[in-house]
């Protein structure tokens, strides 16, 4: 082979490396899931959960109503970005631009709250909890109005209400069955007249209260789905152990 020859023949190589290279960078959003999350998509949705974080944080007690879970999570999303809907519990706050994959990083860091896949007995109990908490965004989502832009990527309302499901798991054994069940709606629905959320978040949280009792150490796993209305969505699996 001449030099000639051989250098067009790297150049394809080279070109067919990059054009399979370049749909992956056009996909991805944000950055992988932290240590012990794994997700996996059902079907083919066009948004995406990105910002994982585990952490033990204040949760509070049936003495207190659970207040605590309400100021931990806007501890972390705090206004004027984020605050307060009765249908969303954190809604759209003051316009803020993307991209909205460092927030929950922000949040998590700015509150100090540790961070791991292993943790005491004493940060799952006596009103503190394990939280799994990430943000939802479009991949690609579609373009039209939101809270924060008059035109962008969405995830449309269309796709809305999300449901999602959670339970937790303690040595393969469901430990809390109920640890979510609901619908995150449309903001066409409550109150917003726009094409769609630009992002949006979910804060997951269990701890002994929850339980069935008994020895609390073991390993764990937060179990969640979540579906659109086209069936589309994602599998989402926590694991963390809890150790005396």
């Amino acid at each position: 082979m001449t030099l000639s020859k051989f250098l067009q023949s790297a150049l394809r190589v080279l070109l067919a490396c990059v054009i399979m290279f370049l749909p992956s960078v056009a996909l991805a959003a944000g950055p992988p899931p932290a240590q012990g999350v794994h997700i996996r998509p059902i079907g083919n949705p066009t948004w995406k959960p990105v910002d994982f974080h585990l952490f033990s944080a204040p949760i509070g007690t049936a003495d207190t109503g659970y207040a605590e879970f309400g100021e931990t999570v806007f501890g972390i999303l705090p206004e004027p970005n984020h605050t307060y809907h009765p249908d969303l519990f954190v809604g759209p706050g003051a316009p803020h631009d993307p991209p909205y994959d460092h927030e929950m990083a922000d949040g998590v860091a700015a509150q100090g709250f540790r961070e791991g896949v292993r943790f005491s007995q004493a940060e799952f109990s006596n009103g503190m909890g394990i939280y799994a908490v990430w943000m939802n965004v479009p991949y690609p989502g579609t373009t039209g109005s939101s809270p924060d832009f008059a035109s962008g990527p969405v995830i449309p309302n269309s796709l809305f209400p999300i449901h999602v499901v959670a339970i937790s798991n303690r040595n393969g054994q469901v430990f809390n069955p109920f640890v979510f069940d609901g619908y995150v709606p449309a903001l066409d629905t409550v109150g917003f007249d726009v094409d769609g959320h630009s992002h949006f978040p979910m804060f997951i949280a269990d701890n002994a209260d929850f339980g069935p009792g008994g020895k609390l150490r073991g390993s764990y796993t937060y179990q969640i789905t979540m579906l659109d209305e086209t069936g589309n969505g994602w599998l989402i699996e926590a694991h963390f152990a809890v150790a005396p």
